[in-house]
């Protein structure tokens, strides 16, 4: 319980620093607003987990609801790199992407529906869910190149491009 009460006030002290420090540079260079930063996404993230942390303990239900919405955001970039993907692999993916998305929701519910929420655990819990998404791309976009090269060979006029047995081992194109 002392952990935890350290850990949100330590949250809060540095979401008021950064958020200071912003205020402090808009109000000393009006002229010069900061620039738009594009943080890769593992500092992206980070970021947002602090804020979350700070806003959690302030307002629960508020953090839950801005995870809720990074990870949505998080989800719907998935399914445009998916756009690589092509014919049945495509379809698939954006199926995926839309079951979880529903259990990105159905998280969210049911996290906001009880009175004292976990913030943390039902944080992870969306998390998880974007990061299971993101193994599933990459598992698919790293047999693309793989199931384009039989396509090219076999290219007979066949309209399906993959058997059950279309995976590729030890073959490198």
């Amino acid at each position: 319980m002392v952990i935890t009460m350290t850990n949100r006030l330590l949250s809060i002290v540095i979401a008021l620093a950064l958020t200071s420090g912003i205020v402090a540079h808009a109000a000393q260079a009006p002229q010069r607003p900061l620039a738009p930063v594009t943080l890769p996404a593992t500092l992206q993230t980070a970021a947002s987990h602090v804020g979350e942390t700070a806003t959690g303990a302030i307002d629960p239900s508020g953090a839950i609801r801005a995870a809720y919405q990074r990870n949505r955001v998080a989800l719907e970039h998935l399914r445009q790199q998916a756009s690589a993907l092509k014919g049945s692999a495509h379809a698939a993916f954006n199926q995926f992407i839309s079951d979880q998305e529903l259990a990105l929701t159905q998280t969210e519910r049911a996290a906001l529906a009880t009175s004292r929420p976990d913030v943390s655990s039902a944080i992870a819990a969306m998390d998880k869910v974007v990061a299971e998404a993101e193994a599933e791309l990459n598992r698919e976009l790293s047999q693309t190149p793989a199931a384009a090269g039989a396509n090219k060979a076999n290219q007979g006029g066949k309209s399906q491009s993959n058997g059950p047995s279309g995976e590729s081992n030890g073959n490198h194109d």
